[in-house]
């Protein structure tokens, strides 16, 4: 989804909405696609919005100015490992499956 850009906003109770935010020269506009959806909290509600912060990742031993290179690695392994896995048993689909990519020709 794209915030601000466009015609892509969408966001209204019962669809859910998943905020990364990174620790990069973005942060900014993240943390107002976060302001919009708290500001808004009679289109959402706190179920629907999830927000994942990699400034909440503790890690020992790293200096700040190297976050910014670390935390897509944050995320990625949140998003592909740990979300995707749930997704997976929750709706019975293997990720690895596709149903409809290169399965023919369109």
């Amino acid at each position: 989804m794209s915030f601000f850009h466009g015609t892509l906003e969408l966001v209204e109770q019962g669809v859910p909405v998943f905020l990364f935010k990174g620790e990069d020269e973005c942060r900014k506009l993240d943390e107002r696609v976060e302001a919009f959806l708290t500001n808004f909290a009679d289109r959402t509600k706190d179920e629907d919005v999830v927000v994942i912060d990699t400034a909440e990742y503790a890690i020992p031993g790293l200096d700040d100015d190297f976050r910014v290179i670390v935390s897509p690695w944050i995320l990625t392994s949140l998003v592909t490992d740990r979300l995707a896995a749930y997704y997976e048993t929750v709706t019975k689909h293997n990720l690895d499956y596709r149903r409809y990519y290169h399965q023919f020709d369109y």
